[in-house]
């Protein structure tokens, strides 16, 4: 029966769809796959070539409809024909040698669900199905994975679901659903169902019979929330966001390990109350109105990784935190300081966002014992004066944020242990970034430091030095410069060769096309600066880019001489305006590598020499005070306990 129907369809569309103007080979490129375009996409795409491929994408091509055929047995993991006119899952057709495991149509013109071909995991939302009926069905026995969110099904008939008996993942969110029970859905298979976004579901829908559901998301459905009461014994993970809980759910869930409480008018966390979930990993209770934690409301989560109570009433800091706790987020609360013992118990935390809080005093050493923090925001708290004192303690922090804060009393740059950081955000932080830049101590120490952001802080000028200081640094975030930084160009040049500007496929994946992608534009082609008479001028330079490297149309790893002595003098101790001669003449390069082979040739020689005459050089003696010193071993240990090393 399928393979009479596959025929009808196959002829029927060969009847619709233009002759092909020119033929598309489909052979994987030896070193890998990538875009390939036609002047016209075929109907037909023969797969005989293409051994070993995971992905066929033939996504945005305004196709009516597509044949997979082959020869010979094939077997296709993925295959997205998202984004074009197919009116039927139908017009697809594949043929019986080439197996499909799963099938993308999102954002077509799908009014009604059908199938004729075997596919297990099938995704069509954001489409036009307004009903589900049991002869929709028909072929859709094989169906484990069915995404249908976003389309406007209002309506399911009972037993719809009866004929798929291996259906376990069921995506219908964001439909005009009313009404769901066990009769309309597969309750004994499923195992994650999401039913978000459907708004008018009502009161009278029970989740009690779905005894296998390991996950379920019911969030913004406003009348649905007593249904979180009696869920399901195996449940796992729980949103319930925007469904307008007053209090927490009580119901147990022993193998509960996220739960997501958003958006609802909880105002009191009681102890006892999360005593039901014990194995609970992550809990989201954001934008409520909470203003009372109890002591040891999450003393009792043992597991708790990440706790998100931010968008509250929170004039302090809630107690008896998990000592396993990973990620704290107190965003947009009214705390007012932050002490010690806040913290103390946290030993593992690694992300603490404290922001657009009303915090005007930091205890010193309040991060002391937060040896693992990883991410700091401090930023939008009406703080007069931080000291480093109040930072001390993250040795291992990488990103730093400390935007819109005004601290007009803080002395220095309040962070000094950067050993670790690669990212720093002061965007409207005048005063902090005016002394960042002009603390060469600290900057001098930013040398893994990839990301500056320094957005509205009157900044119009840099140091000279600043490759030197940041070495790595990739992004650098300014509103105005003025044009006065001549090793500006050279590193802007230095960033453009070390992008990549080719979107890069899978390897062994496949995209068709029938126009070409536009032209990638490196982020550095827009930087300007301001001149003295007023006007903007670009500061990257493509022309003299292109006299520094071989491929100036592609990126290329391998730099030449030229601009290996370009990019040198930029990270050189000395100013770079006394070394400029280095990238004069593209020969001088030559010179110095020349250079650099005869010194190998000459130390080779020497190590020759050194072995023949044996025991005359044997040990270096430090002669001081005529006392002698035999170094035959040096051992330096914890430099970093020193608060700060100089580079060498």
């Amino acid at each position: 029966m399928v393979v009479i129907l596959n025929a009808i369809v196959v002829s029927l569309l060969s009847v619709v769809v233009a002759k092909v103007q020119k033929k598309c080979v489909l052979e994987l490129p030896t070193s890998g796959s990538h875009d390939v375009y036609c002047d016209v996409i075929p109907y037909k795409i023969d797969l005989n070539h293409t051994d070993g491929m995971t992905k066929l994408d033939i996504s945005q091509n305004n196709l009516n409809g597509i044949y997979i055929y082959s020869d010979k047995k094939k077997t296709l993991p993925t295959l997205d024909v998202s984004r074009n006119n197919i009116l039927s899952p139908c017009h697809v057709a594949i043929n019986n040698m080439v197996s499909v495991d799963s099938m993308i149509l999102s954002f077509n013109k799908i009014y009604n669900f059908s199938m004729c071909s075997d596919i297990r995991n099938l995704t069509l939302s954001w489409n036009y199905i307004k009903s589900l009926n049991k002869t929709d069905m028909v072929n859709a026995s094989s169906l484990e994975v069915l995404d249908l969110g976003n389309n406007f099904i209002l309506w399911i008939e009972n037993d719809t679901f009866v004929g798929m008996p291996d259906l376990q993942w069921l995506d219908l969110r964001g439909n005009a659903l009313t009404r769901i029970s066990e009769k309309t859905l597969p309750s004994t298979t499923l195992r994650y169902l999401d039913v978000s976004e459907n708004y008018d579901l009502d009161r009278t829908t029970v989740f009690q019979p779905f005894e296998n559901l390991v996950e379920l998301n019911i969030a913004k459905n406003a009348e649905l929330a007593p249904v979180v009461l009696g869920s399901g014994p195996r449940l796992q993970a729980l949103d319930a966001s925007y469904t307008n809980l007053t209090e927490i759910p009580v119901t147990p869930a022993p193998l509960l390990g996220s739960l997501i409480l958003s958006g609802n008018m909880i105002r009191t966390v009681n102890s006892g109350d999360l005593d039901g979930f014990p194995l609970l990993h992550l809990l989201n209770i954001s934008a409520n109105h909470i203003k009372i934690v109890e002591d040891d409301a999450f003393g009792r989560l043992d597991l708790l990784i990440l706790l998100d109570l931010s968008d509250n009433l929170l004039e302090t800091v809630p107690k008896s935190l998990p000592e396993s706790l990973e990620k704290l987020n107190l965003e947009s609360n009214r705390i007012q300081n932050l002490g010690v013992e806040d913290f103390e118990g946290c030993k593992r935390l690694k992300i603490l966002n404290v922001r657009k809080n009303n915090i005007q005093h930091i205890q010193d050493f309040t991060f002391a014992s937060l040896l693992f923090l990883d991410t700091l925001d401090l930023s939008e708290n009406p703080i007069k004066m931080i000291t480093r004192e109040m930072l001390a303690g993250p040795v291992k922090l990488k990103v730093l944020k400390l935007e819109r804060l005004m601290a007009p009393e803080t002395p220095t740059f309040p962070f000094t242990d950067t050993r670790y950081l690669n990212r720093i955000q002061l965007a409207h932080s005048k005063h902090l970034a005016k002394i960042l830049l002009n603390d060469s101590a600290v900057l001098s120490s930013m040398f893994q430091l990839e990301y500056l952001d320094l957005t509205e802080c009157n900044v119009t000028s840099l140091p000279n030095r600043l490759p030197y200081h940041m070495p790595k640094i990739k992004t650098l975030i300014l509103n105005e410069l003025k044009c006065i930084e001549s090793w500006l160009r050279d590193w802007l040049c230095e960033i453009y060769t070390s992008e990549d500007q080719h979107y890069k496929l899978h390897k062994s994946e496949l995209r068709l096309r029938n126009y070409q992608l536009k032209k990638f534009k490196s982020s550095v082609e827009s930087v300007q600066c301001r001149r003295n008479d007023g006007y903007f001028q670009q500061v990257f330079d493509s022309e003299y880019c292109a006299t520094l490297t071989t491929i100036p149309t592609y990126r290329v790893t391998t730099t030449t001489i030229e601009q290996a002595a370009v990019f040198a003098r930029l990270r050189s101790k000395e100013d770079p305006k006394n070394s400029h001669v280095l990238a004069k003449k593209t020969h001088s390069g030559v010179i110095v590598f020349v250079c650099v082979v005869l010194l190998l040739i000459l130390l080779a020689t020497g190590t020759v020499w050194v072995k023949i005459k044996g025991d005359t050089i044997k040990r270096l003696h430090w002669r001081q005070n005529k006392v002698d010193v035999d170094y035959q071993s040096i051992e330096i240990k914890n430099l970093e306990s020193f608060s700060h090393v100089e580079r060498w």
